[in-house]
């Protein structure tokens, strides 16, 4: 059934009805595109949309990028050999502690001056002794007890009793 002044009016609408439906249905049918116009209006909107999203977004230069990439590269750092002497709980301090412009010094050189201020941040680097020591040195032997050509001897068992 068409959606007409006629069959409106052949349901039994008064002719002030039909102009009010008919006002309804044009107002809601003026966002409608047709069909023949769809892709076209496609095309141009996703050619617009990348255009303006490659100009404005580049990647490197975010901030949410640059803080990705400083962690990334402090847990490099802190799982390398140069911060193999500095204690676990003290690394990411320590690491916010050196310089890491292009004329930096080298990051070893750089330990070395945190190391002097800050003695409690790294292991020791003194070997521990191999065997326990203790307060004083042993001095002495073992027992020998007493020694004899024989059994009767050492015991003191008299072969004439």
């Amino acid at each position: 059934m068409a959606f007409t002044r006629r069959s409106l009016s052949a349901m039994g609408l008064s002719e002030e009805q039909v102009e009010k439906v008919m006002t309804l249905h044009g107002t809601s049918m003026a966002d409608f595109i047709p069909k023949s116009e769809l892709q076209t209006k496609i095309e141009e909107a996703l050619a617009d949309a990348q255009k303006n999203a490659l100009q404005n977004v580049k990647v490197k230069e975010t901030d949410e990028y640059k803080a990705v990439a400083e962690e990334r590269d402090m847990l490099r750092a802190l799982g390398g050999d140069d911060f193999s002497s500095v204690k676990p709980k003290f690394r990411e301090t320590v690491y916010k502690m050196l310089e890491r412009g292009e004329n930096a010094p080298p990051i070893p050189e750089q330990l070395k001056t945190v190391a002097e201020k800050y003695e409690e941040y790294f292991t020791p680097t003194e070997q521990p002794p191999a065997a326990p020591q203790f307060g004083a040195e042993v001095k002495g032997q073992m027992p020998a007890g007493k020694t004899g050509a024989s059994f009767m001897d050492v015991w003191g068992y008299d072969k004439k009793g």
